[in-house]
């Protein structure tokens, strides 16, 4: 009997039925590398002896989605298990992470949660994986998890085949091969949203929207959870302008995966332009608590609301930022641009002042603080700064064309 991370002890004897139907599908269980995944100790241990109890023999560990990301990198695994609650880095991002990477297309990874939320489902589906279990599990339960992924992936399904074949042809530009296998497929499965989605991937790649269009309404209308023909729709209303299409879709869309902040992000600037303010600040609120870390997402959602007149809104983004990243000179930038827009002089010099402590060699703030000393009618503090400016970076050309426009007053 091993300990859980519960206190509670489960069972590592097998019914020899299951031995051999595991030794059945995988008759090299025992040379297969496994990355186990968790922050807790106890729970990396349990897992390892549930395994070697199946037959497995090679074991690696991670206490944290950042460790493993790095490990997966640097060295072959055969399969992840993994759990999605982790301090530094969740399961999901790992497995985002590695989808990014043709070489993971085929890396079984099977989520272990503690929550049974449709969302969270959604949201593993939705990046790919291959299953997920709910803690506390019983052996029986995890060897069963691991005989479907293996099973699957050693002797993939002839529809399976098909979808792989079509995005073979796909990738290779062999349009109307792609088609073909997409038709054997359809012979299958025709209610397939899989089928009518990777047909629009190959008219989409044939550089035709119309009949794409058609195929990734008809996914997302066989399979309403089926999030990637979603997205899919959006991006083709958004090229043609539809804002109003792609606020309702995305909106669907969220309501079945509402922790995807990229996703989040494009819905809030969809809100933006059909002018539905308030709406597309919670789809800001909430990406920006998807993703606390990512300091680029919060600059970028800041410099939308600037780029709406929402200055207010800009203002209150960057003063946060500058904040909780102190050193960061980009934003002190972006927060003086929306000051002066707003008229607030003083306050902008010292922010951008106080940049230029950090950073004196950037000429994009001596530049940013000279046009604000202009405005001020300071022009002598304007031109120290220009001439700074152009002394760090004397090809720059639109610090030049201003300092001369301030001698002969055409400013």
């Amino acid at each position: 009997m091993v300990p859980n991370s519960y206190g509670e002890h489960w069972p590592l004897i097998l019914r020899a039925d299951n031995v051999s139907k595991l030794a059945g599908i995988v008759d090299d269980v025992h040379d297969l590398k496994v990355l186990v995944v968790d922050d807790k100790a106890n729970m990396r241990r349990t897992v390892k002896s549930m395994l070697r109890a199946m037959g497995f023999h090679k074991f690696a560990d991670a206490d944290d989605g950042d460790v493993a990301l790095r490990m997966i990198e640097s060295e072959p695994f055969d399969m992840v298990i993994c759990d999605w609650n982790m301090p530094r880095m969740k399961g999901v991002s790992i497995l985002r992470e590695i989808r990014k990477d043709k070489k993971y297309d085929d890396m079984p990874f099977l989520m272990v949660t503690g929550e049974v939320e449709e969302s969270r489902v959604a949201e593993s589906i939705e990046a790919e994986v291959d299953a997920y279990i709910i803690k506390p599990f019983q052996i029986q339960t995890l060897e069963e998890k691991l005989i479907q992924i293996l099973s699957k992936r050693r002797a993939p399904s002839a529809l399976d085949l098909l979808f792989k074949e079509a995005e073979e042809h796909r990738s290779h530009a062999q349009y109307g091969m792609a088609h073909k296998a997409l038709d054997k497929a359809a012979q299958i499965r025709p209610r397939s949203p899989m089928l009518h989605y990777q047909r629009g991937l190959v008219f989409e790649a044939e550089r035709k929207p119309a009949e794409a269009e058609k195929c990734f309404a008809l996914a997302k209308q066989i399979g309403p959870l089926f999030i990637r023909a979603h997205d899919k729709l959006a991006h083709i209303h958004q090229a043609r302008g539809r804002t109003a299409e792609v606020c309702n879709i995305l909106q669907e869309a969220i309501k079945v995966s509402p922790n995807n902040a990229n996703r989040q992000i494009r819905y809030g600037r969809a809100l933006l332009v059909e002018k539905r303010y308030e709406e597309a600040r919670k789809a800001f609120k909430k990406a920006i608590s998807l993703d606390k870390d990512n300091q680029n997402r919060k600059l970028a959602i800041g410099q939308t609301y600037l780029q709406h007149n929402l200055v207010a809104d800009a203002e209150g983004v960057f003063k946060q930022f500058v904040e909780e990243h102190p050193n960061n000179t980009e934003a002190y930038n972006r927060l003086g641009m929306v000051l002066r827009k707003m008229g607030k002089h003083d306050e902008a010099i010292k922010y951008y002042r106080h940049a230029l402590t950090l950073n004196p060699q950037d000429q994009n703030l001596h530049f940013n603080l000279a046009r604000v000393y202009i405005e001020i009618n300071r022009k002598d503090m304007s031109s120290v700064h220009l001439r700074k400016a152009l002394e760090i970076d004397p090809g720059f050309n639109e610090a030049r064309n201003l300092l001369a426009q301030m001698k002969t007053g055409e400013y």
